[in-house]
């Protein structure tokens, strides 16, 4: 019997759940950022003076190799959209683990695959989710707080 393999929205899931309950004010849109050869989107982002983009990545995957490929699926993307964009983007990866002990060294080397990528992306464990959270709730009420600050604004 096969295992029952998480998805991206998965990893997602806890995040989402742990911003509502903290009640964070910040709304995600979707923000494509666009190179000279390639652009990606993103359905997780939201501005405070820059973009903030949040993808889950499932590394829940039968093999090793799958979870190498997607990895540097996501490097070569990267790669291809940073030439020639203007855009300031902080890139956030939320990763989850196999299930298999024995493929977590591919899930590490995944994880290092991903962290030298163009945009230098940081990059969050489930178990670094609390940390994730509260880090944009910060930014949110800050982001928030300063624009109270600004005559004319809301």
């Amino acid at each position: 019997m096969l295992p029952n393999r998480r998805s991206d929205e998965d990893i997602w899931r806890p995040v989402r759940v742990m911003l509502e309950q903290h009640a964070v004010p910040v709304e995600f849109s979707e923000k494509t950022i666009v190179g000279r050869t390639d652009e990606i989107s993103f359905k997780r982002a939201w501005k405070n003076g820059h973009w903030h983009a949040y993808e889950p990545l499932s590394f829940d995957l039968a093999d090793a190799e799958g979870i190498k490929d997607k990895a540097r699926r996501w490097r070569g993307h990267l790669e291809a959209v940073h030439e020639g964009t203007s855009e300031d983007l902080k890139l956030n990866f939320i990763v989850g683990a196999p299930q298999s002990a024995e493929l977590i060294p591919a899930y590490q080397n995944a994880i290092k695959i991903l962290g030298d990528a163009s945009f230098r992306p940081s990059i969050y464990e489930e178990i670094d989710i609390p940390r994730l959270v509260s880090s944009i709730e910060d930014e949110a009420r800050e982001h928030l707080a300063n624009r109270a600050a600004i005559p004319g604004r809301n």
